[in-house]
C-alpha cells in the first residue's frame, strides 16, 4: 500500500486536504436537528473526500502513472477561486457565470454560443433557486 501511495501522490494530497477541511469544519457551529449549523455540510463533504481518497489508495488499479492534464485541472481550480473572490463583490449571477466560463476554458472542443446561453440561464436559475426556493436572499447583481 505504501508503494501505491508513493506512486499516486494525488490520493495522499486529497486525503490531507479533506482532513484539513474537516478540522476547520469542526470549529463551526453544528446547530440542532431543526436548525442545522454551518459545520454539517463541510464536514460531510470533507469526510467524503477523505473516504474517496482512502478508497483510491487502497483499491486503486495498478498500472502506469497517468499524467495530469493541466488545462482542465487549472480551469477548475481557477473557477472555484473566481467564484469565491467574485460572489460578494459582483453578486451571485456574475459569479456563477464567471465560474462556468473559467471551468469551460478547460474544454478542448468548444460550442461558445450554446455555452453562453447555458451559463446565463444557469446563473439566473441558481439565483432563483437560492432566493425563492431556499429563502436565502442573495443579490443577483452588485455594483462594486
Amino acid at each position: 500500500m505504501i508503494r501505491k501511495i508513493l506512486r499516486d501522490p494525488p490520493w495522499l494530497f486529497l486525503a490531507f486536504f479533506g482532513a484539513g477541511s474537516a478540522a476547520i469544519a469542526l470549529g463551526y457551529n453544528f446547530g440542532t436537528a431543526n436548525n442545522i449549523g454551518a459545520a454539517v455540510y463541510p464536514l460531510i463533504l470533507s469526510a467524503t473526500i477523505v473516504l474517496l481518497a482512502l478508497y483510491g489508495m487502497i483499491f486503486g488499479q495498478s498500472g502506469p502513472i497517468a499524467e495530469l492534464d493541466r488545462r482542465p485541472f487549472l480551469a477548475i481550480v481557477t473557477a472555484v477561486l473566481l467564484f469565491a473572490l467574485v460572489v460578494e463583490r459582483l453578486g451571485l449571477v456574475p459569479a456563477v457565470v464567471l465560474c462556468m466560463v473559467a471551468a469551460y476554458a478547460g474544454q478542448v472542443r468548444s460550442r461558445y454560443v450554446f455555452f453562453a446561453v447555458y451559463a446565463f440561464v444557469f446563473g439566473f436559475g441558481t439565483w432563483v433557486l437560492f432566493s425563492y426556493g431556499l429563502g436565502l436572499p442573495l443579490a443577483p447583481f452588485r455594483i462594486p
